[in-house]
Order: C-alpha cells, then sequence, then structure tokens
C-alpha cells in the first residue's frame, strides 16, 4: 500500500473508494479518506433504536422516535452500524456508510432553529473573504442565510439549500439559490472566489463530488472553506458525556490529517487547521448533551423531564438538571470547554 500522504494528485485523480456493501466483512472494510484498511475491531456499535432515542427519545415524543427507527432502519438496510477509525489518517465513519437523506432531516429538524453569527464565519472572513476586494460566494448549507447577510455589499451572495421553505426564505432576503450543488457547478463554473461550507462534510458519504464540484465552481486561485467536528473532540465528548457523534447524521469524523488529504486529491493546496477556541458555551453544550445522554435511559429523572408537554417548564426543569451533571463532569472542565471543531481553507490549483 503507497503512503498517500505526500502523494500530489494529478488533474482528474479520484479519491480511493470505499467498498459499503452489506456483505462486506469489517476485515475489509477501506478507509473512504486514503484507503488503508481499518482495524475490523469498532470503536461504538449503535442500534437503530440506540440512534432514534439519541435524536428524540421516546418519552419526549414517541411517534417521532418511531418515525426515526424506521427511517434509520431504512437507511442503514438492517438494525445496526459501527464505528470504524483509520489508523493511518485518522478518519472515524459509519459503516455502512451513509448519511441522512431528506426525509431523515425532515423529521430531525422538526424542532431545531438556526444560530445567528459563529466562530466559523470568523475563519471565513479572516482566511478568505479579505483575500478578496469582492466577488462571488456560495455558501453550502445555507439554512436562512445568516452567514451570507452579514457580508459586505460587495459580495454576490449565492447559497445551496434543500429545504423548499428556507430557500424562499433566502430568496426573499436577495440570495441567489441552487437547489443543488450540481446545478451550480454546471452553470456558473470558474466563477466564484469563495464557497464555504459550515458543518456540513461530516454529514455527507459522498464528500468527495463534493469536494469536486467546489472546485469546479472555483475560478484559479479560489478558496473553499471547511469547518467540521474535530473527530478527536468527538471521541472525547463521547467519553465524558455519554452522548454519541451519532449516525446518520454525523457520518465521518475528520481529522486534520485526513481532511487535509480529501482536499489535495481533489485538487487544492490545503492550509493549516484552525481550531475553535475554548469558550463557557462549549461547557454548556456538553452539560446538555450529559443530561440528553441521561434522557436515553427511559427511569431517569431526565426520562421524566422529557415528558413535560410544556416548552418552558420542559426548558427549566432541564435547566435544574444542569447543576447535579456539572458536579459529575467537574474534574473534566477544561477538556469541557475545549473546542469541539476545526476549520481548514483549500486553495484551487491552477493546472497547466
Amino acid at each position: 500500500m503507497k503512503d498517500f500522504q505526500h502523494q500530489q494528485p494529478f488533474p482528474g485523480d479520484s479519491l480511493p473508494a470505499m467498498c459499503t456493501s452489506n456483505s462486506t466483512t469489517l476485515n475489509e472494510v477501506s478507509c473512504p479518506v486514503c484507503r488503508n484498511h481499518c482495524d475490523p475491531k469498532p470503536l461504538y456499535r449503535h442500534t437503530v433504536f440506540q440512534a432514534a432515542s439519541h435524536f428524540c427519545p421516546p418519552s419526549r415524543d414517541a411517534a417521532r422516535y418511531e418515525r426515526l427507527v424506521t427511517c434509520i432502519r431504512r437507511l442503514w438496510e438492517g438494525d445496526e452500524c459501527v464505528i470504524l477509525r483509520c489508523a493511518k489518517c485518522g478518519f472515524g465513519f459509519g459503516h455502512p456508510f451513509v448519511g441522512g437523506d431528506e426525509e431523515f432531516y425532515r423529521i430531525l429538524h422538526e424542532q431545531k432553529g438556526y444560530p445567528t453569527w459563529r466562530w466559523d464565519y470568523d475563519v471565513a472572513v479572516a482566511e478568505a473573504l479579505t483575500k478578496f476586494p469582492g466577488g462571488k460566494v456560495l455558501d453550502i448549507g445555507a439554512g436562512v442565510g445568516m452567514f451570507l447577510r452579514g457580508l459586505p455589499n460587495s459580495w454576490q451572495r449565492y447559497a445551496v439549500e434543500g429545504s423548499e421553505v428556507t430557500r424562499r426564505e433566502l430568496e426573499g432576503s436577495g440570495i441567489k439559490v441552487f437547489r443543488d450543488l450540481e446545478e451550480g457547478a454546471q452553470s456558473q463554473a470558474g466563477t466564484f472566489q469563495v464557497v464555504t461550507l459550515f458543518q456540513v462534510l461530516e454529514h455527507l458519504a459522498d464528500f468527495e463530488t463534493t469536494l469536486k464540484q467546489c472546485r469546479r465552481l472555483l475560478a484559479p486561485g479560489g478558496r473553499v472553506v471547511i469547518t467540521v467536528p474535530d473527530g478527536d473532540a468527538m471521541i472525547r465528548q463521547e467519553r465524558l458525556t455519554g452522548c454519541h457523534d451519532m449516525p446518520p447524521n454525523h457520518i465521518g469524523k475528520w481529522t486534520p490529517n485526513s481532511l487535509s488529504r480529501a482536499l489535495t486529491y481533489t485538487g487544492f493546496v490545503s492550509g493549516d487547521p484552525i481550531f475553535e477556541p475554548p469558550s463557557w458555551n462549549n461547557l454548556k453544550a456538553n452539560l446538555h448533551m450529559r443530561v440528553s445522554s441521561d434522557a436515553t435511559e427511559q427511569k431517569s429523572l431526565a426520562a421524566l423531564v422529557y415528558r413535560i408537554q410544556s416548552k418552558p417548564l420542559r426548558i427549566a426543569a432541564l435547566s435544574l438538571l444542569g447543576g447535579p451533571a456539572l458536579l459529575r463532569m467537574l474534574p473534566h472542565g477544561r477538556q469541557l470547554r475545549a473546542g469541539g471543531a476545526f476549520g481548514m481553507v483549500g486553495v484551487a490549483i491552477t493546472y497547466g
């Protein structure tokens, strides 16, 4: 097996393919990024019931939980998913290697909102947008467009967003919207200065196609900005909070090594990783994960709290559970404050 770490791609080179057949034994599974045969001993095993309960405990909404069970079983074509990790590039991934589809995210997002400004956006401004006087910027998975709305008028703003409702909201804000990335790659190839993917790549099994389409969209010297959860931080989170980085929502655990390789194979020069800074918000998020993990135990106090139908009362009761959770995790306070993500910028290579 060649060591791909220092090997430079030629135009048209592809990332190594991974066999995802259900008949494939774990001894035969290769890393989706570097093709190395992975340790067949899984980091974790998750059943469809554990995964559905992670996203929505049955005590919170039994009907929604059952819909998730059905949807996840269909995606996995079975009742179990294992998490493997490549010893060569550090990439962690689910097997079967399949991300959530439109139905899964429609169920998942029934009670989700969108954040306002995030540290990821500062990375994009500092490391990409300030390198150009203006131009065209595309945000993939833009949500309601918080990042794009904060940009100056020197930027023509484009988005890719799968939800019809959200697309209408984006267009109402003066943002041009592609239904999918292929539409943009065909009609606007080579015309963008910046493409951003904020916390998107970890959801995608076909990340190679996505990165190639980003390269196709960018003008020579253009920049792609990617932020992802840090695979090592996610494993630390799982150990300290009991709350898993659960497939099929997050199907890949990226590391700086594996993301750099993926960018290199798809026509970019990758920069150094930029790590999310520590913050008290990270600690707060980890406390919430601890309580959410407790709620998967049907007889726990957290599970009882999730049965409260009034949302204000439920939120108040859950906040009270944060105190005991904090006492249990206090010895790990520094680790829990640490950033859980990193960013990387790829510069589009000019061939010839």
